[in-house]
């Protein structure tokens, strides 16, 4: 056994050595390769096959099943350790099973040790979508100043003394109802959702649940009415962005109990704001379980659920596109819920409602893929080049920013290079997810320049350690660009003291808070850059992620390598262009490991020859 090990180890060493594509090899001519790949090719494939049996066979699967609910015991309630246990377990290693694991593509694709052989798999590269999709980018926006540039018109307008129409728009992100919130009740029970009753009770003070909300649960549903304060102050909004994620944090097998929350709120909604104009699109948690997304059913449970929730809010197209493929468009005006006045203002924009759990790597229904699950990329691609010829504008809506670490970066690669062909059309990303105020600058494929930029609302639970919040926008009625971006958040603390502090105020807005020109996209490259020496600034940034929430760095400071992560995470739209401006080989921070792993096992983007 241990000779086969050293052949093994052996055979990939001369893999590496000589040439890691067919084209490579083809120059070497006769070669000792021709005698060797065919045994490194099946030793190699020989082992993977059986250790991928032995590892990832049903007996094993249940092995590992109990050992998973064994080790989460150590830290909450058996009940919840089963859930977990049952609910990732067999996913992860199946879907291990699918690709990763599979002797062929581990071997000519991870390892590569099959050299010039006949391939099961074409790998389908980055790079090759990239210059694909560029190929045929109009010569007007070459330059990759389209969306800056609509900027200085807009400047230029503005000082000749123009005055430009507006539109108000809001974003919620991240409700994460607890429908079982209880004042008094622990906010350390030992289980995954805390804050609840017939829970363990809390033993000190500061584990008592306050009236309006606690850091250390999820939000209060007390506090969604005190949003009508805030409407009579700004005037009604033209129209709400709803970016997913309602339900608690809990891990549930039942599509009724993890949808509960969107229906409860949707008819809430419904039922005091009738004739508002909502584009909503779901999160990761809407999932039973949480974070799973079964690509392969014909029609998810989930899905149904929600789109016959939402089929108020959408034509009957788009509502039966949602229901069959988890994603959306539809032109804004097309709305059911709109006046002639809301039409008018949109003129031909679309909105586009993506569902990013093709890229989330905790959606372990990834690791089996072989390539751009749903076919949503295509989808998109396809829509907007449609769009291009029809002269619409698109408002592009999600729950995972593509920038975050746990986005896999095949898919948000592929993203940035769409967003670098389709600058012109897609004039706002609006996303969630983290629970913080951040952004990320979108660069172009080619020279780097900024383009755009996605923004991620902060979210409206307070878990962990953060103030409800949530964003009041104004557009540009004509370009649809950004011109002010207001942050509205509720102090848990204060109200928790004195109910007369309960309600959400105006916090800051992002130009006059940063010093920044505008929203352009070199603005904010021009702010990531300042995070690099300017501590204070990082300070500022710190805090208003947690929207003044104990989880910011307000009094403990950001060193330089702290202020090299602000500025990495917001220049970047794609993790592992992050990873590298961190110098991603210092292995301390757990979100780039992380990440890294996560590319590793879902490898490349392949087609089955």
């Amino acid at each position: 056994m241990h000779k086969l090990k050293f052949v093994f180890l052996l055979a990939l060493l001369v893999t590496s050595a000589m040439a890691n594509t067919p084209e490579d090899q083809a120059t070497k001519g006769f070669s000792v390769w021709r005698f060797i790949e065919p045994i490194t090719c099946g030793v190699c494939e020989t082992m993977i096959g059986g250790f991928a049996s032995a590892l990832l066979s049903s007996t094993s699967i249940k092995v590992f099943e109990k050992l998973v609910s064994y080790v989460v015991q150590l830290f909450m309630d058996s009940y919840q350790a089963e859930i977990i246990s049952d609910a990732y377990v067999r996913v992860v290693m199946e879907n291990l099973k699918v690709k990763t694991f599979e002797p062929h593509y581990l071997c000519e694709i991870l390892l590569p040790a099959c050299g010039s052989r006949a391939h099961k798999y074409k790998v389908q590269t980055r790079e090759e979508f990239e210059e694909r999709i560029l190929a045929d980018k109009p010569d007007y926006i070459q330059d990759n100043n389209f969306i800056n540039n609509l900027y200085e018109e807009i400047e230029l307008d503005v000082q000749a003394g123009n005055d430009r129409e507006t539109i108000l728009m809001y974003q919620f992100s991240d409700l994460h109802w607890n429908m079982e919130y209880t004042e008094g009740a622990s906010n350390n029970c030992g289980e995954i959702v805390c804050c609840k009753p017939n829970q363990r009770p809390p033993t000190k003070e500061s584990e008592v649940a306050g009236k309006w909300g606690d850091y250390k649960c999820d939000a209060n549903p007390k506090i969604l009415p005190l949003l009508r304060h805030v409407f009579d102050e700004t005037g009604e909004p033209d129209l709400i962005m709803w970016t997913g994620d309602n339900p608690d944090h809990s891990i549930v097998k039942d599509p009724t109990v993890s949808t509960n929350a969107t229906v409860t709120i949707t008819k809430i909604i419904e039922e005091h704001s009738p004739d508002t104009t909502i584009f909503p699109i779901h999160g990761n948690h809407e999932f039973d379980p949480m974070n799973v997304q079964d690509f392969s059913l014909e029609q998810d449970p989930v899905i149904e659920i929600v789109a016959n929730s939402w089929k108020h809010w959408m034509t009957k197209e788009a509502n039966e596109q949602y229901r069959k493929q988890t994603f959306y468009s539809m032109m804004a005006n097309d709305h059911p819920d709109t006046t002639e006045e809301f039409k008018r203002k949109m003129g031909k924009t679309r909105i586009i409602g993506y569902n990013s759990q093709n890229c989330y790597i905790y959606n372990f229904f990834t690791i089996g893929q072989e390539s751009d699950p749903m076919h949503q990329l295509e989808w998109l691609e396809n829509l907007l080049r449609q769009m291009e010829i029809d002269g619409e504008i698109a408002i592009f809506i999600g729950h995972i920013s593509p920038g975050t670490s746990d986005c896999i970066s095949e898919v948000s690669s592929r993203l940035r290079a769409i967003f670098d062909r389709f600058q012109h059309i897609i004039r706002l990303n609006l996303f969630g997810h983290t629970h913080r105020e951040e952004y990320e600058v979108i660069r172009s494929v080619k020279d780097k320049k900024p383009i755009g930029v996605n923004y991620l609302t902060p979210s409206m639970t307070t878990l962990t350690d953060h103030n409800p919040s949530f964003r009041v926008i104004t557009l540009d009625a004509e370009t649809k660009l950004p011109l002010k971006m207001k942050t509205y958040t509720f102090d848990i603390v204060e109200a928790n003291k004195n109910d007369a502090h309960a309600f959400f105020k105006e916090d800051h807005e992002m130009t006059q808070e940063y010093g920044m020109k505008d929203l352009s996209p070199q603005s904010f490259l021009d702010l990531s850059k300042r995070f690099m020496d300017e501590e204070d600034l990082s300070l500022i940034y710190s805090r208003n992620m947690f929207a003044g929430g104990p989880g910011s760095l307000v009094g403990k400071g950001c060193n330089a390598h702290c202020r090299r992560l602000f500025s990495c995470r917001t220049s970047n739209s794609v993790f592992s262009d992050s990873r590298k401006c961190m110098h991603w080989r210092d292995m301390t921070d757990v979100w780039v490991l992380e990440s890294y792993l996560f590319d590793f096992m879902n490898g490349r983007w392949v087609s089955n020859n």
